[in-house]
């Protein structure tokens, strides 16, 4: 079983075991990390973004972070989440499906939306919750990653890790 925070994939690019660690926006605009099997419950419909310690009961912001087996960031992913009334629903699931639709949205306007509504000191803030020099952030960017992955292609977070090469 992983540590708190973590989700293995398999072998990354270079042959070694890639780690993901997720992070959200909490009430205070400040970036936490969140344990796997509470966006697991979370994604599942299991339980309210309060219990994240989250007020925002219309979205989610959610950090997902690709990391080597040393913890050191490999690619980082932005996905701000829809809710209906704290709760990731059917509803929030198919609309954040839409937006892996091609003929729905366009990529530019997925990273438009996805990338807007962060914290101003979000690198600053990122590089502190992950314990590394701002500099080791200067890696691939970008939008969504496990979770509108496994949308996407309806299996679940951790097997759409296999995808995040």
């Amino acid at each position: 079983m992983e540590p708190d925070g973590f989700a293995t994939s398999p072998q990354g690019c270079e042959g070694e075991r890639m780690r993901l660690r997720y992070l959200i926006v909490d009430s205070n605009q400040q970036i936490r990390f969140v344990r796997r099997e509470q966006i697991e419950a979370f994604w599942r419909g299991r339980s309210r973004v309060t219990d994240l310690g989250c007020n925002d009961l219309r979205e989610l912001r959610l950090v997902s972070v690709v990391c080597d087996r040393r913890l050191v960031p490999q690619r980082i992913y932005l996905l701000r989440i829809g809710l209906t009334d704290g709760y990731f629903t059917r509803g929030n699931y198919r609309t954040l499906r839409r937006f892996t639709l091609r003929e729905h949205v366009t990529l530019r306007e997925a990273f438009q939306h996805h990338s807007e509504g962060w914290p101003i000191d979000f690198f600053t803030q990122l590089a502190v919750a992950l314990d590394v020099p701002r500099a080791m952030l200067d890696i691939p960017f970008g939008v969504g990653g496990p979770l509108l992955i496994a949308a996407a292609l309806r299996i679940s977070p951790k097997h759409a890790m296999r995808y995040l090469r």
